[in-house]
């Protein structure tokens, strides 16, 4: 089973790991100021944040007097997050003072809506992600107002839900844990931070706040261990801004130093005052999530942390749901209830908040999806109205194929659901069917259909499945040093024996930040870094370990941007971590801030050029 079937069947289960709100960005129509060559403003949506500007993934302006870009949503949001990734490869200080706009207007393009956020200032092919706290709006714009200048955005990623809808986004996983921290000003008690209300004034009676201790810190214990997604902190806004500067975010399972010696997910560098800021830790594995200020006697105040995640063991979806680029059709339809409804990205499953299709009483109703070539089918999952009638789909069933005979209905079967409760998501594995066409049909009887949502996930027929070879073993390797024999080639001679004394483990001395480097050639979109750990001894040497993906040899190659961090391994365990398209030619793994050895025993690579 695919990791993106897991996730799919945990979600649709309801059971732990939860709904991951969708970048909605991608379903837009977008336009710009003025277009510099062929940098057309569609890049910014293409699902790609590769930074570089060859890579021809980012957009581009003219020099011009208040530069902007503006995404039209087609219908009302209401806006959680917006994330940008800026251009890597030159001049990051270009997008200094741009602002987020929000809203419906189109007065001055768009650049008059409400302001979401200000771009202070953003390193070179960072993302970045700014909290909108639901501001509604049809319009996304990003401007620089107020001087001549190129606005170049690499991605530009949106997560909301339609105005009315509830959002299906990821819960807060820290309103249900435990928090302590190093000390207690006055009564401002650890538990402030995940009260769920973000209000930074300090009269406000929501922030925590330490007394001025040497190394201050504030601890989240989610009682059992999640892979982590996203921390979000709000900072004071009344006053002191700056005493955060320089915390850390820490995640792991260790309360060796009351959890301060956790792998690093962030450094906060700065937050102004009152805003909500959210750090991407990429899946790190934990229970504990420290915020701690290393180095210097300050305050630590805290006036909301959210934390986002999934119980470890479940993954997240990696297969794009290809339902969304197809055409629909049904059998009729009732009132204004289209078929293109049930692949609107929006699981609503209210009739009245119009995302539902629905036929007329028909003997046989059926929908069917027209994928427009043929794919192998790995699952589909259907969303159930929850307002009335769960009982209608039951019998219902899903067929797969490339035959119009009986309108598609008799293609193979896939699954026949023999009954849902109100409004749930459940997924239906068919085990890679080939076929253009996705049906559901009632038959055998006179019934409504209703589908509130179709999602499907597949790959083109012809394309071998998401299993990529393992191109690490056409690469070159180095590594910080050589300990003995054990030459870095050993970690890409395609085999996984952990123990030393078989000769296949690569070693380095104890060095300050150890690591080993994989020359690819040539830049690859990787999908998965798979790390086997020693299994004789020392397994825990590879806690905190990075790894590091990108085009640059700063520092070796160890500066590139991070794809995880290795919160712990077991001995001799072979541990796939997914890196989402990441662009480089250079596969880091390296220990920073301590003095250790890295063992590796195989790491195998996969992706595409």
């Amino acid at each position: 089973m695919t990791p993106s079937v897991v996730f799919v069947l945990l979600a649709v289960l309801g059971q732990t790991s939860g709904k991951f709100d969708p970048n909605i960005a991608r379903g837009g129509n977008v336009i710009q100021s003025s277009q510099f060559e062929n940098a057309v403003p569609e890049r910014a949506i293409d699902g790609n944040r590769a930074s570089n500007w060859v890579h021809g993934s980012c957009t581009h302006t003219k020099n011009d007097l208040k530069p902007w870009w503006r995404l039209d949503l087609l219908k009302t949001y209401q806006i959680n997050t917006v994330t940008i990734t800026n251009r890597g490869d030159c001049c990051p200080e270009r997008i200094n003072g741009a602002e987020i706009r929000i809203g419906n207007s189109l007065n001055d393009n768009g650049n008059n809506n409400p302001r979401c956020a200000v771009i202070s200032s953003m390193a070179a092919g960072i993302s970045q992600t700014f909290v909108c706290n639901g501001m509604e709006g049809r319009y996304v714009n990003i401007v620089i107002p107020g001087r001549q200048e190129y606005l170049t955005l690499c991605e530009v990623e949106v997560t909301g839900h339609p105005s009315g809808d509830t959002a299906p986004t990821d819960p807060n996983i820290a309103r249900g844990g435990n928090v302590i921290q190093s000390s207690q000003f006055e009564n401002a008690v650890p538990e402030r931070a995940i009260d769920g209300n973000r209000a930074s004034n300090w009269v406000h009676g929501s922030c925590t706040h330490t007394k001025n201790d040497l190394k201050p810190w504030w601890r989240l214990d989610l009682l059992k261990t999640y892979q982590i997604n996203t921390v979000t902190i709000t900072n004071r806004g009344d006053c002191c801004p700056e005493r955060i500067n320089g915390a850390e975010i820490r995640i792991g399972n260790s309360l060796n130093d009351n959890g301060n010696n956790n792998p690093r997910c962030a450094v906060i560098s700065s937050m102004a005052a009152g805003i909500s800021q959210t750090f991407v830790c990429n899946g790190m594995e934990g229970r504990y999530v420290n915020i701690v200020i290393p180095g210097r006697q300050e305050y630590l105040t805290l006036c909301e942390v959210e934390v986002t995640g999934h119980p470890s063991g479940d993954t997240a979806p990696t297969d794009p749901n290809i339902a969304r680029g197809g055409n629909v059709i049904q059998s009729s339809q009732f009132e204004n209830a289209v078929p293109e409804r049930a692949i609107d990205g929006n699981r609503a499953s209210n009739w009245v908040h119009g995302s539902c299709t629905h036929t007329k009483n028909d003997l046989k109703p059926w929908w069917r999806l027209d994928l427009l070539k043929t794919y192998q089918i790995n699952t589909v999952t259907i969303t159930n109205r929850g307002d009335c009638c769960p009982e209608r789909i039951n019998g219902a069933e899903i067929r797969i194929g490339n035959s119009l005979n009986d309108n598609g209905n008799n293609n193979p079967r896939c699954a026949v659901i023999s009954s849902m409760a109100a409004g749930i998501s459940q997924t239906f594995v068919c085990n890679g069917m080939e076929g253009r066409y996705v049906n559901i049909v009632i038959p055998g009887r006179q019934e409504y259909l209703t589908l509130c949502e179709v999602e499907v996930t597949g790959h083109p027929s012809g394309d071998t499945a998401p299993t990529d070879p393992n191109i690490a073993r056409g690469g070159n390797v180095t590594q910080s040093s050589l300990y003995e024999k054990e030459v870095p080639e050993r970690a890409i001679d395609g085999n996984r024996a952990s123990n030393l004394k078989e000769g296949s483990c690569t070693h380095t001395k104890k060095d300050l930040k150890p690591w080993w480097r994989l020359d690819l050639l040539k830049t690859y979109q990787i999908n998965n870094v798979t790390i086997t750990n020693r299994g004789d001894c020392c397994a825990w040497r590879i806690s905190g370990a990075e790894i590091r993906i990108g085009n640059s040899l700063n520092d070796n190659g160890n500066n590139n941007p991070r794809c995880a961090v290795i919160s712990s391994m077991a001995a001799g365990i072979s541990q796939t971590f997914v890196c989402n398209g990441m662009e480089g030619r250079y596969v880091n793994i390296v220990i920073p801030g301590r003095q250790e050895y890295l063992t590796l025993c195989e790491v195998e690579v996969t992706g595409t050029v």
